[in-house]
């Protein structure tokens, strides 16, 4: 494929001059250093610092209510001290707790599913902002109910299903597909075609940075404290990004593109939102656009697919199959992120300075690194396996945004929004498979090969890599 293929808006001048200089977005000035970068990597700390810490409060307290055991031999499980018998209760806790983070994977994914659909559209009449801010808030109140459950815990028992609960303002808030959608239709918006890439690519890294921050973060926070306080200090992560948008970011759809509604919370739901989000996505394009435009939107979804199913159990894996505790993993985490950075920033710069490749290259690339990744993690031994991928697939990283600038570069600037909000459309609705189907792949291979799920990923990957190609 040719990044180069399709008709941007921002390559025709207001005079409609097609060999003319475009003219550069009005608010690339302003958001020369940062656009949406902090505010993403508040949230992503909020997301990393919480992570692992959530994954060991659910088995802790599967283990202290469901199977009535003792609060001190349950805070043993997941640390070096692990006996013989304790490695037995894990085993028999873990597919338990495996349901419930299958529960709240399925709660954030099917709400966001239904409503993907008609974000994509209004944002194109009433704007980016709203979307990414409904994000943030919606986030804010997950970590805040989520912490205060966990603060409860301390002085009762209360079940770990409580915790499912607490995804819910996520879920109705659009989710993290949503935000994505948002922030990525938004850094269209601002960015002339020939910077946007780029500036996706960096986007990323204020992702990966702000896992890594959350990552280094954890395991000390917790050990000082507790649970409660590290959710506590992920909705506090997610209330300052919050703060950042209101007041520092602009609205990216001009005054005069703006659609007049009296309750544009109403119009969200309008089912013609979707028949034009349908129309636009299906309708024909030259140069194969379109097949260009699907094919990529359909690696992006199986991108999610295999990194939410993973996701699901990839923690539960390193505990069985390693032993980790929450400061082991923060470091692998850690070091994963690192390289993920570099190669997100330097390494990408260099590739593009150095052999030109096309924007579909090099997401090929970056899908490419992840299957072997994943091959590698699925016959990991040792932990210093699972380092060596690291080392080798650090360019991974790259996949998303360069396949999201594969279609802003592709589709005209007026069907960005509407094509983006079907792709996280898709992503959202893959979780509903990806996450059924790890949780019983490792619950049944548990016994005998708990890395099994990681051939699974693999594929997929490598799948992606085929379509872009």
């Amino acid at each position: 494929m040719d990044e180069n293929v399709g008709i941007a808006s921002d390559r025709v001048s207001p005079a409609g001059d097609p060999l003319a200089e475009p003219t550069p977005p009005p608010l690339e000035r302003k958001y020369r250093y940062f656009i949406l970068e902090p505010a993403v990597l508040l949230i992503f700390f909020a997301w990393n610092i919480s992570a692992f810490v959530f994954a060991n409060q659910i088995v802790y307290q599967s283990c202290t209510v469901t199977f009535g055991k003792n609060k001190s031999l349950c805070a043993l499980l997941g640390t070096e001290n692990e006996t013989e018998e304790m490695q037995q209760l894990e085993k028999a806790v873990q597919p338990y707790a495996a349901n419930i983070l299958m529960a709240k994977s399925l709660v954030e994914s099917i709400v966001p599913a239904f409503c993907s659909m008609f974000i994509g559209p209004w944002s194109d009449r009433y704007g980016r902002k709203p979307v990414i801010v409904a994000c943030f808030t919606g986030a804010f109140f997950t970590y805040g109910i989520v912490a205060f459950i966990s603060f409860l815990s301390m002085y009762y028992s209360i079940s770990p299903w409580y915790y499912v609960l607490a995804s819910i303002t996520t879920a109705l808030s659009g989710g993290t597909c949503a935000l994505i959608t948002g922030v990525f239709c938004y850094i269209a918006d601002v960015t002339s075609e020939q910077n946007r890439a780029m500036k996706m690519a960096i986007v990323e890294a204020a992702v990966f940075t702000g896992l890594l921050t959350g990552t280094l973060s954890s395991s000390f926070l917790l050990h000082w404290t507790n649970a409660a306080t590290v959710f506590a200090t992920a909705a506090g992560a997610v209330f300052l990004g919050l703060l950042y948008i209101v007041f520092y970011i602009e609205e990216s759809i001009q005054p005069n593109e703006l659609g007049e509604s009296n309750s544009k919370l109403r119009e969200l739901f309008r089912l013609d939102l979707v028949t034009e989000l349908m129309q636009t996505c299906f309708k024909r394009r030259p140069n194969y656009d379109r097949l260009i435009i699907w094919m990529v939107i359909l690696a992006l979804g199986a991108n999610i697919l295999a990194m939410d199913g993973t996701q699901t159990v990839f923690l539960l894996f390193l505990r069985e199959r390693f032993g980790w505790t929450v400061k082991d993993y923060s470091y692998y985490d850690a070091t994963s992120i690192v390289f993920m950075i570099f190669g997100n920033t330097l390494g990408l710069y260099t590739i593009r300075k150095v052999f030109k490749p096309s924007d579909t290259m090099l997401a090929a690339i970056g899908f490419f690194f992840y299957a072997v990744s994943s091959a590698i993690h699925s016959i990991a031994y040792e932990p210093w396996h699972l380092y060596m991928a690291v080392c080798i697939c650090f360019m991974k990283g790259i996949s998303g945004p360069m396949s999201r600038a594969v279609i802003s570069n592709t589709a005209p600037a007026g069907d960005i929004g509407k094509i983006f909000s079907l792709t996280t459309s898709i992503e959202s609705i893959t979780p509903l498979v990806s996450a059924p189907l790890y949780t019983v792949v490792y619950k049944q291979t548990l016994a005998w090969y708990p890395g099994a799920f990681n051939l699974i990923t693999a594929t997929v990957y490598f799948t992606c890599m085929c379509l872009m190609m």
